[in-house]
């Protein structure tokens, strides 16, 4: 069940109320919530419900054993061989088998592998992180194991089970040690950001995805230069709307369950290098590259040139993450060798760029890299690509309303995205002052407006796949 369907929202004008009736009862709130998550879970497929259940007991047991031996090395092998052996085997275990059967062929064998039809759950690389944070949590401190409904409620905590951001297990039990869940925090603050997370991706990004992106990436052949050019640009903009929108709904579902999420997005296009750019995109994961594996292969600790080999290796891993195809390997060892780049620009002490060509530039490569992130195929992207400047179609094939509409709405992206913070204080400060009856009303005619000019279905999320 999508976050953005009809049926969610009438069962949260159930759930809601009901949930903040039991805040005097944490037991029993939490059951609801526990149970909640596995219902959601298994909307999509009650097989995922049970495949969650077994790995949440699995890494519920791991965690105990780590906990009665953490200096030992046999738990920490077993504990990290299951919990990523388990994403290997539902989302990699195909894309190797293709890849070897690629490698025997260019070879001259031919065996006969046979095919891995396995549906891997959905979010099934966010849960694996986030279960792996509990795991460490409890390996360098053996008193921060949990009982087992609390493991289970961290693992199926419905926020973040889709698609993130990746919940550290530290940062949730620190708020259900604080007591603080079960009252929703910052009730106006969460709205305002659910509508407009909701606004994000029902209105703009649909648009983008319908009208540039998905006809142009599934038949680039029939474009010409301005088309394929415009679909670079509108996937661009269309992630960002798709994924940060997805980001601000979950934070603000999660703030009227009473539980505070980690910031995912720092306005990443406007970015004045690829450093900061992973300072700002999908936070949660850079970040637990870094902390995670990065600085445990030795981080900047081992001079110059092994720091770039571990920046690389994190950025690929980053982009294999993602998914089984090439196309993500390619685009995060594009994101790897482009800070590099940076790095070597900064120790050759080159001259300091100005911020608007920094920004652009940066904003360009990030653009370039989408192209394999959304194509089908390496090949499918190089293709894109050299389209470009190489068609034989007309370069100049797009209405010129239309492209003005595009670079309409990356004009105003851009913009808002610099007075984001400032505004969402002047609105939520307006809603404080407001009575109830206007708050009411505003929200209202909010929800109408997404509803109105948002599609007739209900469309995925962009990181449901992952």
């Amino acid at each position: 069940m999508s976050f953005v369907s009809p049926e969610f929202a009438w069962l949260c004008l159930l759930f809601f109320p009901l949930y903040w009736a039991l805040a005097a009862h944490p037991r029993a709130q939490r059951a609801l919530l526990l149970l909640s998550g596995y219902a959601l879970y298994a909307s999509w497929d009650w097989t995922f419900a049970v495949q969650l259940l077994a790995y949440s007991l699995g890494m519920a047991a791991l965690g105990v054993w780590l906990a009665r031996q953490p200096h030992q090395r046999l738990p920490w092998c077993v504990a990290l061989t299951l919990s990523i052996g388990c994403l290997a085997y539902f989302k990699y275990a195909e894309f190797l088998r293709t890849s070897l059967l690629a490698v025997f062929n260019g070879l001259g064998f031919h065996p006969a592998l046979p095919v891995w039809d396995v549906v891997a759950p959905v979010g099934i690389s966010f849960l694996t992180f986030q279960a792996i944070t509990y795991l460490v949590m409890v390996g360098r401190q053996p008193s921060a194991v949990r009982p087992l409904p609390q493991v289970l409620l961290f693992l199926c905590f419905w926020p973040t089970l889709f698609a993130g951001p990746i919940l550290r297990a530290e940062r949730f039990f620190a708020q259900l040690d604080a007591g603080t869940p079960g009252r929703p925090r910052e009730t106006l603050v969460a709205l305002y950001i659910i509508v407009l997370g909701a606004a994000q991706k029902l209105v703009f990004a649909t648009w983008l995805a319908d009208t540039w992106v998905d006809p142009v990436f599934k038949s680039p052949e029939q474009y010409g230069g301005l088309s394929l050019l415009a679909a670079m640009v509108g996937y661009t903009l269309q992630i960002m709307l798709d994924f940060g929108g997805y980001t601000l709904i979950v934070t603000g579902l999660a703030l009227l369950l009473g539980f505070e999420l980690p910031v995912n997005f720092r306005q990443p296009y406007l970015a004045r290098n690829l450093q900061d750019f992973w300072t700002r995109w999908h936070v949660s994961l850079s970040s637990f590259i870094r902390d995670y594996i990065y600085i445990p292969m030795g981080g900047n600790r081992l001079g110059f040139a092994r720091t770039q080999a571990n920046v690389l290796f994190g950025m690929v891993l980053s982009g294999v993450w993602h998914g089984p195809n090439w196309t993500f390997v390619v685009w995060g060892l594009l994101h790897g060798l482009g800070v590099v780049a940076v790095n070597l620009y900064k120790r050759a002490q080159g001259p300091a760029l100005p911020a608007w060509f920094s920004q652009t530039l940066t904003l360009l490569f990030v653009a370039l890299a989408w192209v394999f992130f959304r194509a089908e195929s390496v090949e499918a992207a190089c293709s894109m690509l050299y389209s470009v400047v190489a068609n034989e179609h007309a370069f100049w094939q797009v209405p010129p309303g239309a492209m003005l509409m595009l670079l309409a709405l990356v004009a105003v992206f851009l913009s808002l995205s610099r007075h984001a913070q400032a505004l969402q204080t002047r609105v939520v400060t307006w809603l404080q002052a407001s009575p109830a009856w206007a708050v009411g009303a505003v929200l209202s005619l909010c929800i109408f407006g997404v509803v109105a000019l948002g599609p007739s279905g209900v469309p995925g999320f962009i990181y449901y796949r992952f």
